[in-house]
């Protein structure tokens, strides 16, 4: 786990722009999450954020969610690096 990061990016599907680009070390997962709920709450809604945990911590890198919510206009992406 050590060195590896977690990363929250939320996107403007019409746009391409960053809405909210959060990279935390994994040993502060929960805060890393807690923050992409904060900037771009209707995009968190919805994920089970244990689940996200428990695959970060696995310590895998890449992709853990993947998702695009056309009606909200947004991509969200959660993965380890």
């Amino acid at each position: 786990m050590s060195g590896k990061r977690l990363c929250v990016r939320v996107t403007d599907l019409k746009t391409g722009k960053s809405k909210a680009n959060v990279h935390v070390p994994l040993s502060l997962v929960n805060m890393g999450l807690k923050m992409g709920a904060k900037f771009a709450p209707d995009a968190m809604e919805g994920l089970d954020m244990d689940e996200i945990i428990a695959a970060a911590r696995a310590g895998e890198a890449g992709k853990i969610v993947d998702v695009e919510d056309e009606e909200k206009g947004e991509h969200v992406e959660v993965f380890v690096e």
